[in-house]
């Protein structure tokens, strides 16, 4: 058997971690349902649906935006903890907004409903 010769090409290394740090997983997921509701929100609004519809629609808009909110929040606390390895924060928070905003339109279309008037 030969000896392996040395070769003089510098030794190349992987992505350091703590150089590229990586977007929180539940950020994006809280992103993505916030940014998500919203446009049901504008779509709902536009479309005008039967009442029995409206219903269902905005019982899966809350349950998705309470999720989104979970998530927005275990985000948090992720990034927070995890401070130089994982970035986010302004995806989890633009989640979270969104998110609150469609269960604050969730319960104002349920008082709506609840009198009447749609």
């Amino acid at each position: 058997m030969k000896p392996e010769e040395s070769s003089d090409a510098p030794f190349e290394e992987g992505p350091n971690p703590r150089l590229f740090p990586r977007i929180n997983q539940l950020a994006k997921i809280s992103f993505c349902i916030g940014i998500g509701d919203i446009i049901v929100v504008i779509y709902m609004f536009f479309i005008g649906l039967e009442y029995d519809v409206v219903l269902w629609w905005l019982i899966a808009l809350f349950l998705t935006s309470a999720f989104g909110a979970f998530c927005g929040h275990c985000a948090c606390k992720q990034i927070r903890t995890r401070r130089p390895h994982q970035t986010g924060k302004g995806m989890a928070v633009f989640g979270l907004i969104g998110c609150y905003v469609c269960i604050g339109l969730f319960f104002f279309g349920f008082w709506l409903l609840s009198h009447g008037t749609v």
